[in-house]
């Protein structure tokens, strides 16, 4: 008997989400087992989080399909991540990571304890590197984690779009000897995946599928700009996929005809599986990965490593519970000893008495339990209120500003406020307005803030920057 691994793969889209149902046994073989997709509600309550609305589709679609996998691997839409394909300085192997982290500080446009990032080497062995940078914001992570640990689903990895739609692309098509363009739409953008032997490049378009003439026209200023700024070939091949399939019909890209992906053939269709259904992206994450990827969280780590830890706990408190047995046949064979000593009712008594000094102890136990649970609990309601409060704050936050630092206004009571050092870019603040007041009156307009709040300190302006200082006051 050959053991299978099930897992499912979603794909968070900006309208929805898409799945599909993976099976891989020891040889790596892999069959599609099912796959499904499901619109987010266009009528949720006004206000409602996205985190809640992608929770509430999520459980319409695992309740619709039913897989009874709880392996989860999921991935972020293009137009939220950030890419950056750099060059590395020829440095020793042992260099490498340490160098990798310098251009992620140099290239990733946010502070690097805002976003979660992973970098792959496009080829190890060639003279000169390249690495592919990736960044998500945290924020939009850990509200898609929340969405899908919500759902019961354990996450094994996170990937994004662009990168499963390369793998699923390799995966199709074998070792790929010519440059290949592949174009995956939908209504709110489009993903463009260009890839040569062991090169990869991606871009993200913010065009609707539907507005095909210009669609048409930014992925030939893609081409362009791929071979005149990262030394590319232009593509050979370029193959259309998702909701952008029509292009196929009358369009021509680069001088090339373009021809119909058919992510369903990455793993042979399924008779119970049809093309149709079959979304390259979910699809993508279910192949090898060529384009190694993944943007775990801090947290999602431990909470891995916790239930790689689980079968050995289990256990240890089997064993912890026979050994509770054993113990307790051995007491009431002792018990049953000094019955045919003694009297009954004297038997009895003791019985009773042993009993009562072994409870004592527990209740003292149980009172220190009780004493660290309310301890964990402040602990744990201190720190969502910190995170309420700094997401809050980034919610405010203009864009082209971004927070430097920040620490308590009274050392003795943190929750009275704290004080801000902000950046604001000059190109990105409004010529009609005080970008700081602006930022400040938002501030005091917010339920968590009070009026007290005010611009501590505001230097000139420099060349293409500034920062300023602001005492944020909590309300109540």
């Amino acid at each position: 008997n050959v053991k299978t691994d099930k897992f499912i793969t979603l794909d968070f889209g900006t309208r929805g989400i898409r799945m599909a149902v993976v099976s891989c046994d020891a040889q790596g073989q892999r069959e599609l087992l099912d796959a499904g997709s499901i619109l987010f509600d266009e009528h949720a309550a006004p206000g409602m989080a996205r985190e809640a609305v992608v929770a509430t589709a999520l459980k319409r679609l695992l309740d619709e399909k039913k897989p009874k996998i709880k392996k989860a691997v999921i991935s972020i839409e293009g137009q939220s991540v950030f890419f950056r394909l750099v060059k590395l300085p020829r440095v020793g192997p042992d260099k490498v990571w340490q160098t990798i982290q310098h251009e992620a500080v140099q290239n990733i446009p946010f502070p690097l304890n805002e976003v979660v990032w992973d970098a792959h080497i496009v080829d190890p062995e060639a003279a000169e590197r390249e690495v592919l940078l990736i960044a998500v914001k945290t924020e939009l992570i850990d509200g898609l984690v929340h969405a899908v640990q919500a759902n019961g689903l354990a996450i094994e990895r996170i990937d994004v779009a662009p990168v499963a739609l390369a793998n699923a692309l390799r995966c199709c098509h074998g070792g790929i000897g010519e440059p290949i363009l592949l174009v995956d739409a939908d209504a709110y953008s489009a993903n463009l995946v260009f890839v040569d032997g062991e090169r990869t490049f991606f871009r993200t378009l913010p065009v609707p599928e539907n507005d095909k003439d210009r669609l048409v026209r930014e992925i030939e200023r893609s081409i362009s700009f791929y071979s005149t700024q990262h030394d590319g070939r232009a593509p050979k091949r370029i193959l259309v996929g998702g909701t952008a399939a029509g292009l196929c019909e009358s369009a021509v890209l680069g001088g090339l005809s373009a021809e119909v992906f058919d992510p369903g053939s990455c793993f042979g269709h399924s008779s119970t599986v049809p093309a149709t259904e079959c979304s390259a992206v979910a699809t993508g994450l279910g192949c090898p990965q060529a384009v190694s990827i993944n943007l775990f969280t801090e947290s999602l780590l431990r909470e891995r490593n916790r239930r790689r830890r689980e079968p050995q706990l289990v256990a240890s408190a089997v064993l912890l519970l026979v050994l509770g047995g054993i113990w307790i046949l051995g007491l009431q064979q002792m018990v049953e000893l000094k019955t045919l000593e003694f009297s009954q009712v004297d038997a009895h008594r003791k019985s009773l008495e042993s009993i009562e000094a072994e409870l004592i102890p527990i209740e003292a136990e149980i009172k220190s339990f009780e004493h660290e649970v309310a301890a964990y609990t402040n602990a744990l309601q201190q720190r969502v209120f910190w995170l309420d409060t700094m997401q809050e704050f980034h919610r405010l936050l203009p864009q082209g500003m971004f927070l430097l630092s920040s620490e308590p206004l009274d050392s003795g009571n943190p929750y009275a406020g704290f004080q801000v050092s902000v950046v604001s870019y000059l190109d990105r603040e409004p010529n009609d307005a005080d970008a700081v007041k602006e930022l400040r009156d938002a501030l005091r307009g917010s339920d968590r803030f009070s009026d007290e709040t005010k611009v501590f300190s505001r230097p000139s302006k420099g060349l293409f920057a500034r920062q300023f200082v602001l005492n944020v006051h909590m309300e109540g």
